[in-house]
């Protein structure tokens, strides 16, 4: 029974997930197709083969299709795909028939309300496509706004080297932005805590408008690399509740990795991860924040994460 595992959009963002499934479960596959543009950045296996994805959405469409086809003609039987578009996966099911296949696809960003056309496509997609979520409240509405069969599973924590830090006077704080972020409440939570330095890492177009420059212990960086994580006391996400409340922020589980606090607003986001990793998780209580690091190694407790990860991924596809 053949089983693919499939990124054609292969995000940049999602190269270490990808590499996380290539190392650790290449084994349940028999190939797995990736965007080119990623070729040289993934750990090599041979039963990867690369796909040129055109960025036209119609040609892109026709392109899926015909791996779709070929699919059938090689009589491959599931089918995992760690990033998809919605509205590709409703043409595909008018074109050909996908109940031939159990398809499992991850949600990541899919279930955003503000970005409707995408939105509204889950509900007319193929009604056997099994959803693979991260978090309580993506199982939520799949199974009740769309009446879609919903799974949950963990979302990988990569493992990597930490340092120990040198005693500052003052601790760092960052504060990731990138997209989705309430402005105001960034500066609520730099105001109520003087004591901290903060790095704030912001877009090119926030840099340039000088964002919350007006505080002194604000530095603005558009980007930072891994080892800078290794420098911060604590990570605070100040997410959008909006876009949030349906997906899950990647940065809580680099923090973990990184055996960093998450702060957090007390969201959909903090009372679901506080359950799992109440070591890990602080709620912004509007006041002096207080960190306090962990100096022990957290890498057993990521093993033990992540191995539960891998044998209830194998049971789900095995069990389809």
């Amino acid at each position: 029974m053949k089983v693919v595992l499939v990124d054609y959009l292969s995000p940049i963002g999602h190269i270490p997930i990808i590499n996380f499934y290539i190392k650790k479960l290449h084994n349940v596959f028999d190939n797995i197709y990736l965007e080119d543009n990623i070729k040289g950045k993934v750990t090599k296996k041979k039963k990867i083969l690369y796909l040129k994805i055109n960025s036209n959405i119609i040609f892109r469409f026709f392109q899926i299709l015909k791996l779709f086809k070929n699919f059938k003609k090689q009589n491959v039987k599931k089918i995992v795909m760690l990033s998809y578009e919605p509205y590709i996966i409703l043409l595909l099911g008018l074109f050909m028939d996908l109940s031939r296949f159990k398809i499992f696809i991850f949600e990541h960003d899919t279930l955003n309300q503000k970005k409707i056309l995408k939105f509204l496509s889950i509900g007319f997609m193929n009604k056997k496509i099994n959803h693979l979520v991260y978090q309580n409240q993506q199982k939520k509405i799949i199974e009740t706004k769309f009446c879609r069969k919903a799974i949950f599973i963990n979302h990988p924590i990569i493992k990597v080297s930490t340092i120990k830090r040198f005693n500052r006077k003052k601790k760092i704080i960052l504060i990731p932005t990138r997209h989705h972020f309430k402005k105001k409440l960034i500066e609520s939570f730099v105001a109520q805590n003087p004591k901290f330095n903060f790095c704030i890492l912001v877009k090119k177009s926030n840099l340039k408008k000088k964002l919350f420059l007006n505080f002194k212990n604000v530095k603005l960086k558009e980007f930072i690399n891994k080892e800078y994580i290794n420098e911060v006391d604590a990570i605070y996400l100040p997410l959008d509740p909006l876009v949030y409340r349906y997906r899950i922020s990647s940065w809580v589980y680099m923090g973990i990795a990184y055996n960093k606090k998450i702060i957090l607003e007390n969201n959909s986001i903090y009372r679901f991860e506080k359950k799992r990793f109440p070591n890990y998780i602080i709620l912004n209580k509007k006041n002096n924040i207080n960190i306090k690091n962990s100096s022990s190694n957290n890498n057993r407790e990521i093993d033990k994460y992540n191995d539960l990860l891998i044998k209830n991924f194998k049971k789900i596809i095995n069990e389809a």
